[in-house]
């Protein structure tokens, strides 16, 4: 497939035509957040299915509010607004539907298999790809709205370590050649809105658990007190969390954390 430079609000819309989600289309040559812009957005009203498009992001934001940056020309950084499908069982599973929208995307486009590191993260060959944020406005303990986010290295890596506890990549580097990034989105925009009307039927968590990396190898989560926990990640619930089976043979449900593979 022919690898184009124009990334812009025109050639972005005319591929997106044909699907259910973007529009509207807010599209940013730079911009401090997408996520920061599409709350402001869904606060003022805008519908479901919109979709905010940065070619530079300068203030992204990833778990634990660590620094995501898009320098320009480089990556994908996108935001959803959804409002329809948000009963609690549902919104367990965005963080799910996000990081495998991802990985189809890529796989169809780029001929790789990625892999889905519990809660949020894209991985290929050992190293993060992609994460997602989601976050959440509620009105009297009530869901209003939505905003999924993800950031995707496309043709360049990020410049600076952000986790010490793993390593960092690009599409462009894993497969040998720069990635057309309209092609990319339109395939993600494609996956989020199947997957987002599969939501009812619980498929999303059982296709997420094929691509779980580390799954049945013996990792350690330091959670949210920032206490270490090692066991065997056997999966996760239908709520999001891990199933982790303690040393002891327990399992337990870990709700929030960072994994990491424990070397034997």
């Amino acid at each position: 497939m022919n690898y184009r430079d124009t990334f812009s609000y025109t050639t972005i819309s005319e591929s997106l035509v044909d699907e259910h989600f973007g529009r509207p289309l807010y599209y940013y040559n730079t911009i401090g957040s997408t996520n920061i812009e599409a709350k402001i957005l869904a606060t003022s009203g805008s519908p479901e299915g919109t979709l905010i498009v940065a070619d530079e992001q300068t203030a992204g934001r990833g778990r634990f509010n660590r620094h995501w940056s898009t320098p320009k020309g480089s990556g994908l950084a996108v935001s959803f607004i959804l409002k329809s499908r948000l009963s609690n069982p549902q919104i367990s599973q965005m963080p799910m539907l996000g990081s495998l929208a991802t990985a189809y995307a890529i796989e169809q486009l780029c001929n790789t298999s990625p892999q889905l590191k519990w809660p949020n993260d894209v991985w290929i060959e050992q190293k993060k790809i992609a994460g997602i944020l989601v976050e959440t406005s509620y009105t009297k303990n009530l869901p209003e709205w939505l905003i999924l986010g993800i950031g995707v290295n496309v043709n360049s890596a990020p410049l600076k370590v952000t986790n010490p506890y793993y390593d960092t990549s690009c599409l462009a580097d894993i497969i040998g050649h720069k990635v057309d990034r309209v092609n990319l989105l339109q395939r993600l925009v494609h996956n989020v809105g199947l997957l987002y009307n599969k939501l009812e039927k619980n498929s999303i968590r059982k296709e997420w658990q094929k691509r779980m990396l580390w799954k049945n190898q013996h990792i350690e989560v330091i959670d949210s007190d920032q206490n270490p926990i090692e066991g065997i990640a056997l999966g996760i619930e239908p709520n999001g969390a891990l199933l982790l089976q303690l040393l002891s043979g327990e399992h337990v449900n870990i709700y929030s954390g960072e994994i990491r593979l424990r070397s034997n």
